[in-house]
């Protein structure tokens, strides 16, 4: 495994229910990667506005860092561990 930082904003789909916001799918450089699982989910209050982040499991096997800005509701890829 080795882990790479991104750092990019990014096209993701999610579901908002229940007040709460799930990651389904994101797009990085021309791919769609499906998520399969969240495998956890935090709260950053640190800046102004909250960065609601998550560690996703993508069909891959790899796993993704995704936070979504709350101020200007921007979707960023901090980084990635790759399965293979």
């Amino acid at each position: 495994m080795r882990q790479e930082a991104i750092d990019e904003a990014i096209t993701v789909r999610a579901d908002f229910q229940g007040g709460a916001v799930t990651p389904v799918a994101f797009r990085l450089r021309g791919r769609e990667h499906r998520v399969v699982r969240v495998n956890a989910r935090w709260v950053d209050r640190v800046p102004r506005h909250p960065h609601f982040c998550f560690s996703v499991t993508v069909e891959t096997g790899d796993v993704y860092q995704l936070q979504l800005q709350s101020g200007d509701m921007l979707w960023w890829l901090d980084s990635v561990v790759l399965e293979g």
